[in-house]
């Protein structure tokens, strides 16, 4: 019977070793920071992506490390990690349009394995309020869906339900249209230049919007 377990314990001790080997083969760094908006605001929740990038090729992890309620963070990363940006689309932080350019370079070695950084993820978004009423009766639409489709910078487009409170990207043009069931497509227009449906905030700014439906 000992003869059995023998070569059972090599397995294992050979296994662990094996284990143990590879880890030391990917050594480890650590980046230690914040992320803060255009006003230096802390943004607290917000998703760190870090990159190794290489002359002809790049990889992205983005496996869930976030930022404290303060916006701080302390993580580790492998050691040839040389690039880290941060994106909070449900607090209205766009994800970075050219996310290899705009994060932090970084650089670590086994000699200087940390690295400290302070990371923009980009201004405050605005607000929009909708006030969602039925034109013939003037009582509220409780059930409706709000779409932004913004047009600087390429095509892009979000969705919230159910929802009269709004995150938008500040400082670039977007086309704001509410749809309700049994109603009309509603699209937004500029009382004092109707022929241009275009919506323009600054950061941090707050519009209430009237929004009168049509019953089809």
């Amino acid at each position: 019977m000992r003869s059995l377990w023998l070569p059972a314990s090599f397995l294992i001790a050979s296994t662990l070793s094996a284990a143990q080997s590879s880890e030391l083969a990917q050594p480890q760094g650590r980046i230690i920071g914040s992320v803060v908006n255009d006003s230096n605001e802390p943004v607290g929740d917000a998703m760190l992506c870090t990159s190794v990038v290489r002359t002809q090729s790049a990889h992205t992890d983005c496996s869930g490390r976030k930022t404290d309620a303060q916006g701080h963070f302390d993580i580790s990363v492998p050691l040839e990690t040389n690039r880290i940006f941060a994106q909070n689309p449900q607090a209205g932080y766009q994800q970075p349009n050219r996310p290899m350019e705009q994060g932090v370079r970084i650089r670590l070695s086994e000699q200087e394995p940390v690295a400290h950084v302070r990371i923009k993820i980009g201004p405050r978004p605005a607000v929009v309020l909708l006030i969602v009423t039925d034109r013939a009766t003037g009582k509220p639409v409780d059930s409706f869906a709000v779409r932004w489709i913004r047009f600087e910078d390429g095509p892009a487009e979000a969705t919230d339900s159910n929802k009269s409170r709004v995150l938008v990207p500040p400082n670039v043009e977007f086309l704001l249209t509410v749809v309700a069931s049994g109603y009309e497509r509603w699209f937004y227009s500029d009382v004092s230049n109707p022929s241009r449906p275009i919506l323009r905030l600054a950061s941090g700014e707050e519009r209430t919007i009237a929004v009168e439906l049509e019953r089809r």
